[in-house]
């Protein structure tokens, strides 16, 4: 037990020092910790597998990971939406009739938190809670990335390349990376076409927003339904605009009822 115990307390030594000290060397971290170098490395490899710490790319310096920065009110946060999203999405649903799902950054992908999915008499992916669209690759994500801050968005981009896999491909492409970033702004939000991107999804069409608490991104909310069933002037005319003021309505629920 002493041994668990001592690790943890070394760990968050590493986290402390990252708090006031982002971003350092090894060689920084060595003197300012006086923990063994090998030691460190032990610490920093686990730290980054967890997703609390990352190195950069291009300094290989170690700093504390937006996940861990905003963690406290993320969970607030996530718990608040989840609970405030209720009402609103049922509202929603009934106003545009197709299902829509709260989700929440996680790591590096997106989580469902709530949605209206059991509610649609034409069966939609039903058991939606707690799946972890891509960033990269759903419309959640896409409306995330794009309205997140530079830092996070950087932070995201090069953990990514570092996992690898799909998404890290992507991630390595700087002309589409662009791309997306600028149509998602332009549009005001994420869009999936059918058969674009792997399950869950499968052959779903969707757009999502973010959804802004204090004026950071806390999650995003989408509005989903088979390919072909809605035309493409509808989103603009009426699914964005409907699914904007969702947004809106679920982000001043949020502040004023846990940030007041």
């Amino acid at each position: 037990m002493e041994n668990v115990i001592r690790a943890l307390a070394r760990g968050l030594q590493v986290i402390e020092y990252l708090q006031t000290q982002s971003p350092a060397s090894l060689a920084e971290l060595h003197k300012g910790t006086t923990l063994p170098k090998v030691t460190l490395l032990r610490i920093l490899h686990t730290l980054q597998e967890e997703g609390w710490v990352y190195r950069g790319i291009g300094d290989e310096r170690y700093r504390l990971s937006y996940h861990l920065h905003h963690l406290g009110d993320n969970l607030m946060a996530a718990d608040a939406l989840a609970e405030a999203a209720g009402p609103i999405l049922d509202s929603l649903q009934t106003d545009v009739l197709w299902p829509s799902d709260v989700a929440v950054r996680k790591g590096l992908r997106m989580e469902i938190v709530e949605t209206t999915r059991k509610k649609q008499a034409i069966v939609i992916n039903r058991e939606a809670i707690g799946v972890e669209p891509e960033i990269l690759r759903s419309a959640v994500g896409h409306a995330y990335f794009a309205f997140c801050s530079d830092t996070e968005r950087e932070e995201i981009l090069e953990r990514l390349v570092q996992f690898g896999g799909e998404q890290g491909r992507l991630a390595k492409d700087k002309a589409w990376i662009a791309k997306v970033h600028r149509e998602v702004l332009e549009r005001g939000y994420g869009q999936r076409d059918a058969h674009s991107w792997p399950t869950p999804a499968g052959a779903l069409c969707g757009i999502a927003v973010p959804v802004f608490v204090e004026g950071r991104v806390k999650a995003c909310i989408n509005i989903v339904w088979p390919d072909g069933a809605v035309a493409s002037e509808q989103i603009e005319t009426m699914l964005y605009p409907r699914l904007k003021k969702a947004a809106e309505q679920l982000s001043a629920v949020v502040e004023e009822s846990y940030f007041t």
